[in-house]
């Protein structure tokens, strides 16, 4: 299993112009932080769901937490200025290279308010983000991977006919 970082860094490697992860200020849901991050978080969350949907398991050990504005992994979201000046891509097995890849494929040209509301249409984002503390926010993807197979079957199908 990966942990979250590698998994960001791979993302932010993707994006060479820094087009995409950026350091734009937005405000949404009354909260402001950088686009780049939000969106970043958002695709950590879509792999680590799609992931558990097609396999059953986590794509990376971390759990993720119930935002306002979606999951977030707090790794990630708190270190991400420093990630984006060190994003190597990191060495990752073939397969899940081919996966992250497509992921990032299907979600490059989505805005970010689509990427939030696809995070607020998780079921256990839904459970956790009233919570008040950390630990009450701590979502538990992988007890969803049932429903995730039902949620994300589209995504699955388009991923299984993207070329490689």
């Amino acid at each position: 299993m990966l942990n979250v970082i590698q998994v960001a860094k791979y993302f932010l490697s993707k994006d060479e112009d820094g087009e995409l992860f950026n350091k734009k200020l937005v405000t949404m849901n009354g909260r402001t932080f950088y686009e780049g991050n939000a969106k970043l978080n958002k695709f950590l969350h879509m792999a680590q769901n799609v992931y558990i949907a097609k396999t059953g398991e986590k794509l990376f050990a971390e759990d993720l937490y119930a935002y306002d504005n979606g999951a977030v992994a707090p790794e990630v979201q708190e270190k991400y200025a420093i990630l984006l000046t060190k994003a190597v891509k990191p060495e990752l097995p073939e397969d899940i290279v081919d996966f992250l890849d497509k992921l990032y494929v299907m979600l490059k040209d989505a805005p970010l308010d689509e990427l939030i509301e696809i995070s607020h249409e998780d079921p256990e984002w839904v459970k956790k983000h009233t919570g008040y503390s950390k630990r009450e926010q701590r979502m538990d993807s992988l007890m969803y991977a049932e429903e995730y197979r039902v949620q994300y079957s589209d995504v699955l199908r388009l991923m299984e006919r993207m070329c490689g």
